[in-house]
């Protein structure tokens, strides 16, 4: 397992001071790619769920298990629930499930997983199945 710091931490910390900051436009087009990335785990497509990751968090998949991302993903057993909470915080976002926490970023094509198959660790950063 990976931790995810820096941001996951701010994240965390400031989570209780703008929540529900994901509301609009911008939170929909989060939630909206990370209901694509758990659709494809759901369904099976690590070519579309490594498409939904951001390209620095793919390779680091693929470097990490040895395989390529389409094959290393669905290797994970990651959970597959659709999204049922959104914060963004400037470039950034938090999609939380019923079963995970994911954080994003939007890039210039569009919001991007970076992190996936968190889980919360108290006062210390999440620990993440993928992401840099």
């Amino acid at each position: 397992m990976r931790r995810w710091g820096g941001l996951a931490c701010a994240l965390a910390v400031c989570g209780g001071a703008v929540a529900g900051c994901g509301a609009g436009q911008r939170g929909d087009a989060a939630a909206a790619a990370a209901e694509a990335f758990v659709s494809a785990l759901r369904e099976g497509d690590g070519a579309a769920a490594c498409a939904a990751l951001a390209t620095e968090t793919a390779q680091g998949l693929a470097a990490s298990e040895g395989a390529p991302c389409e094959e290393a993903i669905g290797a994970l057993g990651l959970p597959d629930a659709a999204p049922s909470a959104v914060d963004v915080w400037s470039d950034r976002a938090q999609v939380r499930t019923r079963d995970d926490v994911l954080f994003l970023a939007e890039f210039e094509d569009g919001w991007k997983v970076v992190a996936a198959g968190c889980r919360p660790q108290g006062e210390r950063p999440y620990e993440c199945e993928v992401g840099a």
